[in-house]
């Protein structure tokens, strides 16, 4: 609970860190104040570097919430929840309980994941697809019910828009 509040206070107190985080936000208040959601764009400029998830999902937040570095950066923070969540669920595969809470709350105290919440990349996003994938291969592994299947796969499609192969080949 204490990262989370942590989390929270550097979303909406610490201002949106030069070079990465700003183009990306910028580009995602591009892409939502055109309306331009298949066509990236950075300055007027095609943006062809990085898959659009992080765009799709920041523009989505800032069409939601308006332009904000805090709505900029929820779609992340979500998805630090949901990777901190997968890596519980998937320890609890394996392990006891209090292994599988250990896991989690080691997840959550790492500094990188500090920083990656308040200096949002596509780090972040890859980071929650990738572990959902494992968690749900892992499960359809153990129980064979496909649904977990079509679950684990999603997460790789998503993960893959998020930051390319690497979502793929992880899992």
């Amino acid at each position: 609970g204490l990262c989370i509040i942590t989390y929270l206070l550097g979303i909406f107190l610490i201002p949106l860190m030069d070079i990465d985080a700003a183009q990306y936000a910028s580009i995602s208040r591009e892409m939502y104040a055109h309306k331009s959601f298949l066509q990236v764009y950075d300055l007027g400029h095609d943006y062809l570097d990085k898959p659009p998830m992080l765009f799709w999902l920041s523009g989505f937040s800032m069409y939601v919430f308006g332009v904000h570095d805090w709505a900029y950066r929820l779609p992340s923070f979500l998805f630090s929840l949901l990777a901190i969540y997968a890596t519980y669920r998937f320890s609890l595969l394996y392990y006891k309980k209090d292994i599988a809470y250990l896991s989690a709350m080691v997840l959550a105290s790492c500094q990188a994941l500090f920083l990656m919440n308040h200096d949002v990349r596509t780090d972040t996003m890859l980071m929650g697809w990738v572990m959902l994938s494992v968690w749900q291969f892992a499960t359809w592994f153990n129980t064979k019910k496909i649904i977990h299947f079509v679950i684990a796969s999603i997460a790789v499609a998503g993960g893959m828009l998020t930051k390319g192969p690497i979502a793929l080949i992880v899992p």
